[in-house]
C-alpha cells in the first residue's frame, strides 16, 4: 500500500556556503523572522511519497537565539560549506554542536559546494579528519559537472536510504512546491468525492499515477484522465443528467468494494 511521509529538515550553513546554489529559498535572503521554507517532494518507487519541509536558517547573530527551537522536531539537517572559502569550513563545528545538541539520533548531511573551482582552499585531508571525529556524518560534492535537479536527486536518495535504510529505491522522481499545471486541473476537477460530495484533501493516488513514467497501465490512465478533463464541458452536455465522474473517498470506496 502507498505510503505517506511529511518531514521536517534544516538547512545550515553560512552566508558564504553557497546553500543558495543547493536550495535556494529566498533569494534576497531577507526572512524578517530567521527562516525561510521551500518544499521538495519525492516520489519513490512509483508509489510512495516524501514530501519535506525545508527549513532554511538564515545566519544572523540577531536570530541565533532561535535555531535551537527551529531545529526541533526536525528528522535531518543539511550543512553546507563553499570549499572555495575556509571561512565557511571554519564555522562548521557551531552548526554540528548545534544540530547533535538540539536533535537525538539525528543524520547530517555535510554538502560541499563548488567543488570543481580550480581556487579550492578546504582540503580533502581536512574534510577526512572533520568526517573522522563526526562519524554520523555523511558528505556529498555538489558538482557544477551535473544538473541542479542531478545534484539534488542525489542528496535525498541519500537522505532517505539514511532516514529508511531498508528501503529499495528502485525509482525516484523529484519535484519542487512548483506543480505542473495539467497536474493541478486533475487535482481541482477530482477534489470532491461524486458520491458523498466531501472533499478530497489528500489524493495521493491521483499524484502518484500522473508522475509515473515508467509503468504501462498508469501511463493510460493518465493520458485518459487528462483527455477526460480537456473534454469535460463536451461530455456535460451530452451525459450530465446520466453520469456522474469523479475518484471515490476512501469511506465511500469501502463501502462499495467492501
Amino acid at each position: 500500500m502507498p505510503k505517506s511521509y511529511k518531514l521536517k529538515l534544516v538547512l545550515g550553513g553560512s552566508p558564504a556556503s553557497g546553500k543558495n546554489t543547493v536550495i535556494n529559498t529566498n533569494e534576497d535572503n531577507g526572512s524578517p523572522i530567521g527562516v525561510s521554507f521551500k518544499s521538495v517532494e519525492c516520489l519513490v518507487n512509483e508509489e510512495d511519497i516524501y514530501k519535506f519541509i525545508v527549513w532554511d536558517l538564515k545566519d544572523r547573530e540577531r536570530f541565533r537565539f532561535l535555531f535551537p527551537v527551529f531545529c526541533r522536531g526536525a528528522c535531518a539537517g543539511l550543512l553546507c560549506i563553499d570549499l572555495s572559502n575556509k571561512e565557511s569550513f571554519s564555522d562548521l563545528n557551531r552548526w554540528i554542536t548545534l544540530f547533535k545538541k538540539n536533535m537525538e539520533e539525528f543524520p547530517i548531511i555535510l554538502i560541499g559546494t563548488n567543488a570543481n573551482l580550480a581556487n579550492r582552499e578546504v582540503s580533502e585531508d581536512a574534510i577526512i579528519n572533520l568526517i573522522a571525529n563526526n562519524e554520523d556524518l555523511i558528505y556529498i560534492e555538489y558538482t557544477s559537472l551535473l544538473s541542479v535537479e542531478e545534484n539534488l536527486e542525489e542528496i535525498f536518495k541519500r537522505l532517505i536510504k539514511t532516514l529508511q535504510p531498508r528501503h529499495t529505491l528502485s525509482h525516484f522522481n523529484l519535484t519542487f512546491n512548483k506543480e505542473d499545471e495539467q497536474l493541478i486541473r486533475l487535482k481541482n476537477f477530482f477534489d470532491r468525492c461524486p458520491i458523498c460530495k466531501k472533499s478530497i484533501h489528500n489524493n495521493v493516488g491521483l499524484k502518484n499515477v500522473y508522475k509515473n513514467m515508467v509503468d504501462s497501465d498508469a501511463l493510460r490512465l493518465k493520458e485518459s484522465l487528462i483527455r477526460l478533463v480537456n473534454n469535460i464541458e463536451e461530455i456535460r452536455v451530452d451525459y450530465s443528467n446520466k453520469i456522474t465522474l469523479g475518484i471515490p473517498c476512501c469511506d465511500c470506496y469501502k463501502k462499495i468494494f467492501d
